[in-house]
C-alpha cells in the first residue's frame, strides 16, 4: 500500500517550486495508448501532480510560445469567419508616405 503521507509531501514540495500558472507537455504512454506532445496551462497544484505522475513534462519556451502561436491565429480566423457569416468584410488600409 502506497504511503499517502509521503506522497502529498512530495506534491506540496514540487507545488512550492512552480508558479501559478506551468506550460506542460504531455509524454507518451504506450500502456494507455496515449502519444505525448499536448501542450496545456495548468495550475501549479494541478501540475505538481502530473508533474509527479510522470504524465508530463515542463514545456520548454519555444514549445509554449509555439502553441500560443497557434491557439491566437485559431482564434483570429474564428472571428474573421463570423464576421464573414454576418456579411462583414475587413479591409486593411495602408498609409503610404
Amino acid at each position: 500500500m502506497p504511503d499517502l503521507r509521503k506522497y502529498w509531501q512530495e506534491i506540496r514540495a514540487l507545488e512550492k517550486t512552480l508558479p501559478e500558472c506551468v506550460w506542460l507537455v504531455s509524454v507518451d504512454n504506450p500502456r494507455r495508448g496515449q502519444v505525448g506532445g499536448c501542450v496545456v496551462e495548468a495550475a501549479g497544484a494541478l501540475a505538481a501532480k502530473l508533474l509527479h505522475a510522470k504524465s508530463h513534462r515542463l514545456a520548454e519556451p519555444a514549445e509554449s510560445d509555439a502553441h500560443q502561436a497557434r491557439e491566437l491565429a485559431a482564434k483570429r480566423d474564428a472571428f474573421d469567419a463570423r464576421l464573414r457569416r454576418q456579411g462583414i468584410s475587413v479591409v486593411p488600409i495602408v498609409k503610404r508616405n
